[in-house]
């Protein structure tokens, strides 16, 4: 099986945005993070510190990234269940049964409803 990379890709937007996350290990001594990549971590002794650090580490990695659009080719036997589609398109009891259902869900009569269940 040949895979191919998308290398059309859309340009890329002026900004991307991340999460950082900024957290308090104990007093003098603070960690930031970028959520959407865990293995970004800066500790330092103040938030601004951390902060500033992490950016400036993350920025560097960011020109050293590239993003890249994979499109796998699914062949239609391992989607689940499709070998069942249709199965039952002619069979008589399977339409009654459909059209009852139907019939059911469009029904306005809510004799058989609970009224404390919603309540």
């Amino acid at each position: 099986m040949t895979t191919q990379f998308n290398r059309s890709l859309p340009k890329p937007s002026t900004n991307m945005k991340v999460t950082l996350l900024v957290e308090t290990i104990q007093p003098g001594k603070v960690a930031a993070s970028v959520l959407e990549f865990p293995d970004s971590r800066i500790e330092a002794e103040t938030r601004e510190s951390a902060i500033s650090q992490l950016q400036a580490n993350f920025l560097e990695r960011l020109k050293r990234l590239e993003a890249i659009s994979w499109n796998i080719p699914v062949n239609a036997s391992n989607n689940m269940g499709m070998e069942f589609v249709g199965v039952f398109q002619d069979d008589p009891d399977f339409q009654a049964i459909s059209r009852d259902l139907l019939a059911e869900r469009a029904s306005e009569d809510d004799s058989e409803v609970d009224p404390s269940y919603y309540a």
